[in-house]
Formats: structure tokens, sequence, C-alpha cells
């Protein structure tokens, strides 16, 4: 007696895995909240907010370099922190906004009193400058300007800065994965400049070659020391991998390598490709390999010609 399994007659009773919850706001706050990194994140807030009013209530030509400080700050910060950048931004933003509050009373009152110069104000354009601003003009002056200038630029400049930064570390990882980078070839010529390419080189030519012949590229990495390059490459759907190889005299070991991957990563489909020339062992291992074939310097320079 057989249980029939098909869908149609599953028992539709059967209980369900409940959906996974998502979040509540609050709860994205707290783990928001609990990635931010307080200590740095201060103290550039800190160090903009005192340098942006020392610029914005001096003279008019210092106020020119204000605009880029808070962008600059979040510049900074976005390349430093691990996370969450907008949230990072946005505390840079508030918190600088209050250490500036904070600076620009204490100016105020001191100024008041004579210890350090009054500050020459324009909060109007067609009005002449005010020489004697009262503290009270001075915080209306800073909170008109630094509301627009403190708060959505350290966190644009933040936001930026982290998200261009994680594709650099991204693309770092993917390349010490590959175990190096594939450059950009000269102009081949002539034979002797196909031979004199290095193994980045050479790897880049020929993926270029296969990509006019109608290949997909999909990844490569450098092996045995980076005695080989390979690159995993399909055509019409079907997986192949093509060895590489800048040695003076190209042994069986590539070959015999290449077969033991093949066999392991169940690809029927392997090319070994060498600038120079293979030795009579290596030709001898691959003769009459079902699904490799090998290619000299001068047949692919000759390919390339074509």
């Amino acid at each position: 007696m057989s249980v029939e399994t098909t869908p149609e007659h599953r028992d539709d009773r059967a209980p369900k895995a409940a959906p996974a919850s998502r979040p509540s706001l609050m709860q994205r706050f707290g783990l928001s909240f609990n990635q931010i990194e307080w200590g740095q994140t201060l103290l550039i807030a800190f160090v903009m907010a005192v340098t942006w009013c020392a610029l914005f209530l001096g003279n008019s030509m210092l106020q020119i370099f204000a605009g880029i400080i808070p962008v600059l700050a979040g510049l900074f910060l976005g390349r430093r922190v691990k996370g969450d950048y907008l949230g990072h931004g946005l505390i840079l933003g508030f918190a600088g906004f209050g250490f500036g509050l904070v600076a620009v009373v204490i100016y105020g009152l001191l100024a008041q009193v004579g210890v350090v110069p009054l500050p020459v104000l324009q909060l109007d354009a067609a009005a002449p400058p005010t020489q004697q601003p009262t503290l009270g003009s001075m915080l209306f002056f800073y909170v008109t300007f630094a509301l627009f200038a403190l708060i959505p630029f350290p966190a644009f400049g933040t936001v930026m800065a982290g998200r261009a930064e994680e594709r650099n570390r991204q693309t770092q990882r993917e390349q010490a994965e590959r175990g190096g980078n594939l450059e950009k070839p000269g102009v081949i010529r002539t034979l002797d400049d196909l031979q004199g390419l290095s193994l980045p080189q050479f790897g880049s030519f020929v993926l270029g070659l296969y990509r006019k012949k109608g290949f997909e590229f999909k990844d490569y990495h450098f092996v045995d020391k980076d005695r080989h390059l390979d690159l995993d490459l399909t055509y019409a759907g079907e997986p192949y991998v093509v060895r590489l190889a800048v040695a003076d005299k190209v042994a069986r070991g590539s070959i015999e390598s290449l077969l033991q991957d093949l066999k392991r990563r169940a690809i029927g489909k392997g090319v070994v490709i060498v600038s120079t020339e293979f030795t009579p062992d290596a030709l001898k291992a691959g003769k009459d390999r079902k699904g490799l074939v090998l290619i000299d310097g001068q047949t692919l320079f000759e390919m390339a010609a074509l």
C-alpha cells in the first residue's frame, strides 16, 4: 500500500509555519541605536560643530569654506563606521547642531562682556551687516543656517562614504578570495608580445578573446600559488574551466590538476591555454582526453588574429 504525496492529495489542514513577524518601528530604532559607535561619532560631531561655527561666524571669506565642513565630516565618519550609515549620519548632524548651539551661547556670552570680539552678522542680504549683534540675534543667525547645514549634509556624506567603503571592502574580499586581479595587457602585435605577458595580463587577454567568441564570463581565481589562473566560463549554457599558464615549459602537472578539478566540480569541458608551449609529457597527458583541449601560444596567437 502506498501513500500519495502529490500536492493535491496532501492534508490542507496540516499546521503551517507562522510567518516571521516584522520588527516594530521601536525595535528597529533600538537596533539602530545599539549599532552607533558613539565615541568617534560624537568626537567628529564636536570638531565639526566648532570648526563650522568658527568659520561661519568669522568674516565673509571664511564663510565660503564653512559649507564643506559638514559634508567632509560625514565623509570621514562614513569611512570609519561599519554599518547603519544613516543612523550615524543623523546622530552626527543632530549632535553637531547641539554642540554648535552650546558653542554659540558660550561665545555670545563672552562677547557681551568683551572677552572676545563680536562677530559681524548679516541676516538679510539687502540690509547692512550688524556690527553689534545681541546673543539673541546670534542664536537666530546660527539656528537659521545650522538647521539646514549641520543636519542633512553630514547624513548625506556619511551614507555616501559608507556605501562606497562597503563596496570597496566587498571588492577587496572578492579579490582576496580570487588571489589577485586581472590586469590590462598592452598591444599584442607579435608572438613575443603574447609570451611576454604576466599571468594577470594573460588572463585578461584570453578572457577578452573568449568573450568575442561568444563565451560568458562567470568568475576567475588564481591557483597553485599563482602558477595557474582559472577562468570559469559558459558557452550555450555549458560550463567550461579555462586554465592558463605562462611558464616557459608547461608540464603535465597542469593538465592532471585541471582534470582532477573538473572531476571534483562535475564539469565536462576544460581548456588549458599557455602563452608558450607544452612539454611532450603534457601533450601526452592531454591527448585523447574527452572534453579537454590544449592550446599553446602559437595557436592562441593565430586564433586572436582571425
